[in-house]
Order: C-alpha cells, then structure tokens, then sequence
C-alpha cells in the first residue's frame, strides 16, 4: 500500500495512512465554495460568532477569498447556526482542521469555475487537484425502453415530431 484513497468526510483516514506511513489522498465529492467554508469554519466563527445570524443574514462572506458573493444564511448548517454539535458538524470542522495535511485533496470540480476560491485553496491545502465534474464524465444510466417510443421516433423523418 503506497497511499490510502478516501472520502474527505472520513477525516481520520489521516490518522490510519499516518500509522501506515502512507500518503493521504482524501477525496471531496461536492463543489470548492463548501470545502472552502469547512476549511475556513474557525475564521467564519470567530468573526460572524456562533449564537445566530438573526438580522444579519444577508452579510456577506467578503472576508474569505472567493467566497464574497455568499451571505451568511447560505452557510451550510452547522457553521455557525443549528446544532454546532452535533456529530455530523463536529467531523466536518475536524474535516476542515485535518485537510491542510493531506498530500492531496481532489475535488470534484472544475479549475476554471472560479480562479480566486481555487487559488486561495492551493494556498491553504498542500495540492488541490479538480477531477471532474463526474456528472460530465460519468455517462447517464441506461433506462430500458418499455414503450416503443424511441423505436417509434426513430421511424419518423427528422423534425417532424413536435
């Protein structure tokens, strides 16, 4: 075993590649502005606190690179509202504390989505490398035709169905 692969919610698969003497490569499925709110939870809690956004739920988070255009309220919960903690909040803020030192963390996006949150994230994670959207190399599921229409429009001269 040289590395050890696995979900970047599995935070303490860096304690298991550690004890291994191996790389961790953890693995993010959803997009960069949620990685960068887990990573960034202890600045975006001590500066917005954690008792509420009550009133202040249109603030912006200008104060994190790339994330200037997301208000408060489009904090996942469990950032600074909802129950901080519950277990799924605390693995995601240890997740977040844990990500800097991986050998690398994949995400699936894109790099040219946007240049100043990919950018800030380089800064903050060893190597930041987007591998997908897998929505876009993942070809759909094939669903069995039961009912002839495929076979139907097929038949039909093209554009002259409506």
């Amino acid at each position: 075993v040289s590395c050890l692969v696995a979900d970047a919610f599995i935070w303490f698969a860096a304690d298991m590649a550690a004890e291994m003497g191996v790389a961790w490569l953890p693995f993010w499925t959803a997009g960069p502005n949620s990685l960068s709110t887990h990573v960034y939870t202890d600045e975006i809690r001590e500066k917005i606190g954690v008792s509420g956004i009550q009133g202040r739920e249109d603030e912006l988070l200008n104060f994190i690179p790339g994330m200037s255009k997301v208000r408060f309220r489009d904090l996942q919960e469990g950032i600074v509202f909802g129950n901080l903690n519950s277990l799924f909040s605390r693995m995601l803020h240890r997740m977040g504390q844990v990500l800097p030192k991986a050998t690398a963390v994949f995400i699936n996006s894109f790099e040219e989505l946007d240049d100043s949150l990919t950018n800030d994230l380089k800064s903050k994670l060893k190597t930041y490398l987007n591998i997908g959207p897998f929505n876009l190399i993942t070809p759909p599921p094939v669903v069995p035709n039961t009912t002839g229409c495929l076979q139907w429009l097929k038949e039909r001269k093209p554009t002259s169905v409506v």
